[in-house]
């Protein structure tokens, strides 16, 4: 890479202190480029050696050092030379590891300036502390380690690719986002499905980049997520029969289809299901309970009216959640191992998983008349277009076969 780099020092004559002294600025040019900062340092104009951009050490050219001021004439110089040092490094060290520098970079890492992310995995870094101390009050550690792992892949790409550790946003292009595609595909054989969620915390990093005006154009503008169709699986009635009858052998897989068996009848998701407490049940005038609860994903306001079979799941569990949580339920991982041995012993067919209990309930839902607000009311969905998915999942001979189910369960559990 070959660039004109240029770095000079200079004092504002404009700026004279109360104490008769002006400060010395820096000025770093590269390719026509110009970024300017202050070093902090200051200095008598009289002192000053313009042509050479640093402080007269010598008494004949001008006549008034003395023994005091020729050694902080000395000391400045040090301090000048320490600078320029250090801007030199810092433009080998991102040509050589980046092939990337710019004035801007050089200027950062002369004055120290830790704010300004210039690399894609610095300013990844940056946001991902960040967002770790949000996790529980407003983000939840799902998403946090999603974050991790993007990180991670982009790091194992980078070495994969570039045998780089790092790269300078100003490098990215379209064809990174295709090159990075392309590599989640074929080196690790991930499924579209798979990978998408990478792409976009990708994505998002470069516009954030934009935000902080470190990128004046997002390089990944007018790239599409390929979209997968998806398959919205859900329990038939002959499946949720075996499911809730089933003799299951330990304590851990009652309490995994139990869990279920609740989320079916509420259509509440697993985070939701950890936040419950005895706070979130409401009894109204006529002796009914309520479920009153903010889904955490799209804080949509539930009302869920709890029948038979899920107020006789929270008295069979009372008092096991902390903190006046109604339930103990376990990390996701735990939960859908526990449901794949159920699946088996039951003989369902099919794999099954902590979020088919929602497809199941909506579908429940739906093949019993309940109006399509009315569900995306209770789910929680901020926009009636993805309730209507589970419309798309059922059809006549399905709502025939579970037709009435929550009252025959009602007397069978």
């Amino acid at each position: 890479m070959r660039s004109t780099f240029k770095l000079l020092f200079y004092i504002n004559r404009r700026k004279i202190k109360k104490n008769g002294r002006c400060p010395i600025m820096g000025r770093v040019t590269l390719d026509g480029k110009i970024s300017q900062y202050s070093t902090g340092l200051e200095i008598e104009p009289d002192l000053w050696d313009a042509k050479v951009g640093k402080a007269f050490t010598d008494g004949r050219k001008t006549g008034n050092i003395t023994g005091e001021k020729r050694n902080e004439s000395n000391r400045l110089n040090s301090l000048l030379e320490a600078l320029e040092e250090k801007a030199k490094a810092a433009y080998k060290r991102n040509v050589d590891s980046y092939g990337f520098v710019s004035a801007e970079i050089i200027k950062n890492a002369v004055t120290g300036k830790s704010d300004v992310k210039e690399t894609l995995l610095s300013l990844f870094d940056e946001y991902n502390g960040e967002y770790a101390k949000r996790v529980g009050i407003d983000r939840t550690r799902h998403s946090y380690v999603r974050y991790l792992t993007t990180r991670k892949h982009i790091f194992n790409f980078l070495k994969f690719k570039y045998d780089l550790e790092d790269i300078p946003l100003r490098s990215l292009t379209m064809k990174f986002m295709t090159d990075f595609t392309f590599y989640f595909s074929t080196v690790l054989r991930l499924k579209v499905s798979a990978y998408n969620d990478y792409l976009i915390l990708l994505h998002k990093m470069t516009r954030l980049a934009l935000k902080k005006h470190i990128l004046k154009r997002d390089p990944f503008a007018g790239h599409k997520i390929e979209k997968v169709p998806v398959n919205h699986r859900h329990l038939n009635r002959e499946q949720f029969e075996k499911l809730l009858n089933a003799k299951l052998p330990t304590y851990r897989l009652c309490h995994t289809r139990d869990l279920f068996v609740f989320s079916v009848f509420t259509g509440i998701g697993r985070a939701d299901l950890a936040n419950l407490t005895e706070d979130n049940i409401v009894t109204k005038e006529d002796g009914s309970k309520w479920i009153h609860i903010a889904r955490q994903k799209t804080k949509a306001e539930c009302h869920i009216k709890l029948l038979d079979i899920p107020l006789r799941i929270i008295e069979k569990y009372k008092g096991e959640g902390e903190d006046g949580r109604l339930f103990y339920v376990p990390q996701t991982c735990n939960l859908c191992r526990s449901l794949k041995i159920i699946a088996e012993q039951c003989g369902l067919g099919c794999h099954l998983t902590f979020y088919q209990k929602r497809h199941s309930f909506a579908c429940l839902a739906l093949a019993n008349g309940v109006s399509m607000e009315i569900i995306a009311r209770m789910l929680g969905h901020s926009d009636i277009r993805t309730t209507k998915i589970y419309a798309k999942v059922i059809d006549k001979s399905i709502a025939e076969q579970i037709g009435g189910l929550a009252a025959k369960f009602g007397s069978q559990k």
